[in-house]
């Protein structure tokens, strides 16, 4: 799980104390962050009742966390038109860089008197996206038992790491805008 964290202040210029609750939904939370590794140690949708004192300020952190599951719902947005109920959106960029997903969702400030203020939450995440560099692997003319060997051009257009297996087992990386190039090997079975 990787979480991103952003910080916002809230200020109460009134002569009254102010009691409020923090909601939210997932993937954001509201955090408390640990001291000495700046990482989220608590994480919460709901607080519990705060009090703001006249003239008095309160920092509060929300993270955004990125999870593997998070990742795999890209799936289930792929005919979906529009922000979903859940406030997410696959986004398809005009610009070939692959699918983002941009989730749009509330930080909700219940005051005690029952009045409801809300902070935009938003991020985008840029998916990974593998291209070869044809359509068709052309092997040509081939005799039987005889081997031939292709280059084949894979390249990742995003800013998002990618991460992609060989068949024959081989873990390789690609890096944010590089390519790479491996030999495609085919036989021909005998008849």
């Amino acid at each position: 799980m990787v979480y991103y964290t952003r910080g916002l202040t809230l200020r109460n210029d009134s002569s009254a104390a102010l009691g409020y609750r923090l909601t939210t939904r997932p993937p954001f939370s509201v955090v408390r962050l640990d001291r000495t590794t700046r990482q989220p140690s608590q994480q919460l949708q709901r607080t519990d009742r705060r009090a703001l004192e006249p003239r008095q300020s309160a920092a509060v952190h929300v993270a955004f966390c990125l999870t593997p599951d998070l990742l795999n719902y890209v799936h289930s947005l792929q005919f979906f038109e529009g922000l979903s109920p859940d406030g997410v959106e696959l986004v398809r960029s005009a610009d070939n860089e692959g699918p983002q997903l941009e989730f749009r969702l509330p930080l909700n400030i219940e005051f005690d008197a029952g009045s409801v203020q809300s902070v935009p939450l938003e991020t985008t995440v840029t998916l990974p996206s593998l291209r070869l560099a044809s359509d068709v692997l052309d092997f040509g003319v081939c005799f039987i038992g005889q081997t031939r060997e292709l280059p084949v051009l894979l390249s990742n257009p995003t800013g998002s790491d990618s991460f992609w297996q060989c068949k024959q087992g081989e873990l390789c990386l690609l890096s944010v805008g590089s390519s790479v190039t491996f030999a495609l090997p085919w036989t021909l079975p005998p008849v």
